[in-house]
């Protein structure tokens, strides 16, 4: 899977700079996982950290094929991901951001699971220029990139988006991927065949 994604993305001329994959089998152990030459069973996920134009892009997707373990757990971090996201606006500090986030986690029943992996923040020449921690004041302005990835064991979510005055542009959406409307917004649902 490594391998035709980054021929796909080489053929757009996208340089990319991380491809990371886990099938069924190391799914639930691994949130970086480095692509290994393992079946990928009944549900995988595929992470992508790519340039073009100067502009370093991060996007995760999944599969899922009668895994209602990964459904439910990707139902949760949709859900974190949506307080994200109505929190990322023109002022706010990530700071704020990663609080909502923190509330998002507790909310679907996984409290403290925001320390287990970073969050996202700022994206831009490099995946993350800045990490969003606790209490960081950058505040946010139009024209930054955003990149949000909530995750849990077994289920991430991940997106690049630029900072409008007054929304979010998702600059990572591919429009043949299934999509679900998510706290108003539309955000990839998982593959399922």
């Amino acid at each position: 899977m490594a391998g035709a994604l980054a021929e796909a993305l080489w053929g757009e001329g996208v340089r990319p700079l991380l491809l990371l994959v886990a099938g069924e089998e190391r799914l639930f152990r691994h949130r970086h996982p480095l692509p290994k030459e393992r079946p990928l069973g009944r549900a995988f996920m595929a992470v992508v950290c790519a340039e073009a134009g100067g502009l370093v892009a991060s996007l995760t997707r999944m599969a899922a094929f009668g895994q209602e373990e990964v459904e439910a757990l990707y139902k949760k971090v949709l859900r974190v991901e949506a307080e994200a996201l109505s929190a990322s606006r023109s002022g706010a500090s990530l700071g704020a951001v990663l609080e909502a986030i923190r509330r998002g986690y507790e909310e679907v029943g996984h409290p403290g699971a925001f320390l287990e992996h970073h969050q996202g923040g700022v994206a831009g020449f490099r995946p993350r220029e800045v990490f969003a921690t606790p209490g960081h004041p950058l505040r946010l302005r139009p024209g930054m990139a955003l990149a949000w990835n909530p995750s849990l064991p077994g289920a991430k979510v991940e997106d690049t988006f630029l900072l409008g005055e007054n929304d979010l542009e998702t600059l990572t959406e591919d429009p043949l991927w299934p999509m679900e409307e998510v706290g108003g917004r539309r955000r990839p649902d998982l593959w399922r065949g």
